[in-house]
């Protein structure tokens, strides 16, 4: 369960929002609720909710001021995703939310499926920061994961990032085929140019060395297990040439499959990520 915090000046709304929805069947707890800026900034220090849902406008502390204040004095680490209440006549206060840093914002008065679809949307936010950090922690301690980091988008989003999201979610799907950025592009609907495009522009790298990059670290995870030969972990995360992936390998993690296998770590090769293939 992810943990949330309320933040909303109208009592009677705050009370609807907290016992009305169902939290639990969306994957949250509630574990506060706050009547204006200042209480919730206390909760948010108190508690560390994966989560804050607050009015834009509160008296004193609003939401806005509440949002920069997280966003300036808490580490990313502990500063909470925020969605922000608006009214129809707020729309610049929304814009300027997105600007500042929050996830999304809805409108007031709630509709139940625009709310359920962006706790669906934070989960995955959530889920992907936490693997992000998985693998950054891991790339600490080893050198060979240095080369990967998945992508999460971060700051406001629009309908193109919300194509590279979805791509991202298709190479994790289907890394094992043989996948090509046209194929993921007419799942989406568009050219795969546009996506092409789109892709590189977002994560800093072309589809395909993207997608070599996920290969490979699944590979890493698939080489620890000592009954999966090398030709089957090859043949595992897509690639039906062995010889073709251990040079990609190589490549990236500086070492070949057996090196990595029996333990033999350095530190993966400067640059190496733009000769993917």
């Amino acid at each position: 369960m992810r943990s949330l915090v309320i933040a909303e000046d109208e009592e009677l709304f705050r009370k609807e929002l907290a016992t009305a929805t169902p939290w639990e069947e969306e994957g949250f707890v509630l574990v506060g609720e706050a009547a204006d800026g200042e209480e919730a900034w206390e909760l948010v220090e108190a508690r560390r909710p994966d989560v804050l849902v607050a009015d834009i406008r509160m008296p004193g502390l609003d939401g806005l001021g509440l949002l920069e204040r997280i966003h300036r004095l808490l580490p990313e680490d502990r500063a909470p995703m925020t969605v922000l209440l608006t009214g129809h006549s707020e729309f610049d206060y929304a814009r300027q939310a997105l600007r500042l840093g929050a996830f999304d914002y809805l409108l007031k008065p709630l509709d139940d499926a625009e709310l359920s679809s962006v706790l669906m949307r934070l989960r995955q936010a959530l889920d992907s920061r936490d693997r992000r950090r998985s693998l950054e922690d891991a790339a600490g301690s080893d050198p060979a994961l240095a080369f990967f980091s998945e992508y999460v988008h971060e700051g406001p989003r629009d309908a193109s990032s919300a194509y590279v999201e979805r791509a991202v979610a298709e190479i994790g799907k289907l890394y094992m085929t043989g996948l090509g950025v046209e194929d993921i592009a007419g799942r989406l609907g568009i050219s795969g140019g546009h996506l092409a495009r789109l892709f590189k522009a977002a994560t800093g790298l072309t589809f395909a060395e993207y997608l070599t990059r996920y290969r490979i670290r699944r590979a890493l995870d698939l080489l620890r297990d000592p009954a999966v030969r090398i030709g089957e972990v090859a043949d595992l995360v897509g690639y039906r040439d062995q010889r073709h992936f251990s040079i990609l390998f190589r490549r990236l993690v500086g070492l070949s499959p057996t090196q990595f296998r029996e333990g033999r770590f350095s530190a993966p090769r400067d640059g190496a990520g733009r000769k993917d293939g």
